[in-house]
């Protein structure tokens, strides 16, 4: 689904006793902030896109930068030699107590504090949807069509929060419509991570053992 057609239905639906109804720029682009907001929510809730980031390491450096559609990690690997073969190893995250273990000490950076030139890290990570711009409402969602109403509920939420007087108790409704919506969601099991094959074997199948 294209954002215009989501745009469309808020104005009609979830938004439709709110000034956001009336055509017009400011209103659009308010619009199409609360879609930004809500695609972010739920790819905090649901695994939609997961991307690899390999790491080459280098001795003495131990901050690399995080790609810029970094959300928040699953899993890290790291190759080991270990009964005559390379092998794949989890690696623990922020945990004080392991040497292994590698650190997040902001947003856009990832420490390995014993780096070795030649060594590479596998960082599995939800990455951040694409997002929507006025100029660009005939693109398609990166969201599958199974969670739109879960948008679409996120957005009343978002646009009922500027109402004052009882347009809290329907800001508060359409919130939890929000949450049950994506409660029902899972127990339907109607999204599924987009990886194909297991976290695990990405080194290898990208050809770096």
């Amino acid at each position: 689904m294209i954002a215009q057609d989501v745009l469309d239905l808020a104005r009609h639906s979830e938004l439709g006793n709110t000034a956001f109804k009336i055509l017009s720029d400011e209103n659009t682009a308010a619009i199409v902030s609360f879609i930004n907001m809500g695609m972010i929510e739920l790819y905090k809730r649901f695994v939609l896109r997961t991307e690899e980031l390999i790491l080459e390491l280098e001795d003495n450096v131990t901050m690399y930068t995080l790609p810029s559609d970094f959300m928040y990690i699953i899993e890290a690997y790291k190759e080991v030699y270990e009964y005559s073969q390379f092998i794949q190893k989890q690696i623990p995250v922020n945990d004080e107590d392991s040497p292994e273990s590698i650190f997040f000490p902001n947003h856009t950076q990832i420490q390995v504090p014993a780096p070795s030139t030649g060594a590479f890290i596998s960082i599995i990570y939800v990455a951040k949807p694409q997002k929507v711009t006025v100029a660009a409402l005939d693109q398609e969602l990166d969201l599958p069509e199974v969670l739109i109403e879960c948008l679409l509920h996120y957005i009343g939420y978002r646009g009922h929060l500027s109402i004052r007087g009882d347009g809290q108790s329907e800001n508060n409704a359409h919130f939890a419509r929000f949450e049950r919506s994506v409660v029902k969601a899972k127990e339907l099991s109607v999204t599924t991570a987009t990886d194909s094959y297991g976290m695990s074997e990405r080194l290898s199948n990208r050809g770096f053992v």
